[in-house]
């Protein structure tokens, strides 16, 4: 049996099969694209050229896509190997965080608002935690040091999205914090006139890493504080 040509036209532009793994890869896309916070179910079915019934088939609703696209998007990070030392691993894995964030617009706004809810940043929060445990931390301190860390990190890159995502001959943002800060008088207010001009001339790469060492700088206290010098520890009997 064969098929006409208008047969075979139909068959060649038939569209493929929708599916789950379709919609939020087509969802992830998106988000590169235009940020998690633009993403909708509607937006979604334009780009797959279906209706908005046809996504509710395979996802829920919105909230449950997000949910999806986020551990999409970390299942992606490449964890440092372990073991290493706690700060190592912690800069290691900041730096891959950093650049999947930034390639993600909003994922680190959906994670400050909602927390470590999919495996992947739960998985970081369990070897995070269980590192520094082994470091001698307690493991109480350990959870509040995850959480400090990360929501820095999670703001950090958040606060670095307008660099990248404006469009050409946007003024560079807080150019109105800076302006404010300078139209002071230097004579009463000294801290502003002495580190503004800082701030202004450093670049955000530069900014990155000096917040970064600072962090890594405090946590390696913790660390060392809880470390029993060798010369204080009993002897062996």
């Amino acid at each position: 049996m064969t098929f006409g040509a208008g047969s075979q036209r139909a068959v060649r532009g038939r569209r493929p099969r929708l599916s789950r793994d379709t919609v939020v890869r087509t969802a992830v896309a998106l988000v590169r694209e235009q940020g998690l916070r633009q993403l909708s179910m509607r937006t979604l079915a334009e780009r797959l050229r279906v209706t908005p019934m046809a996504v509710y088939k395979h996802v829920a609703n919105r909230d449950e896509l997000v949910l999806l696209c986020a551990e999409t998007i970390l299942q992606s990070l490449e964890l440092p190997a372990e073991p290493q030392e706690p700060v190592a691993w912690l800069r290691l894995l900041a730096g891959r965080l950093r650049a999947v964030g930034l390639a993600h617009p909003g994922l680190m706004e959906f994670l400050l608002e909602q927390g470590p809810v999919v495996h992947t940043a739960l998985v970081i929060l369990d070897r995070t935690v269980s590192g520094l445990h082994a470091a001698g931390v307690p493991w109480k301190e350990a959870g509040a040091l995850h959480n400090t860390f990360f929501s820095w990190l999670a703001g950090a890159i958040r606060r670095q999205e307008p660099w990248d995502v404006g469009p050409p001959g946007t003024p560079p943002p807080f150019e109105r914090f800076f302006a404010a800060a300078q139209a002071l008088p230097a004579r009463d207010y000294p801290g502003l006139a002495h580190s503004v001009p800082h701030m202004r001339a450093t670049d955000v790469e530069r900014e990155f890493e000096q917040s970064l060492g600072f962090m890594l700088e405090g946590i390696q206290r913790r660390i060392d504080a809880r470390r029993v010098p060798a010369r204080k520890r009993p002897r062996q009997r």
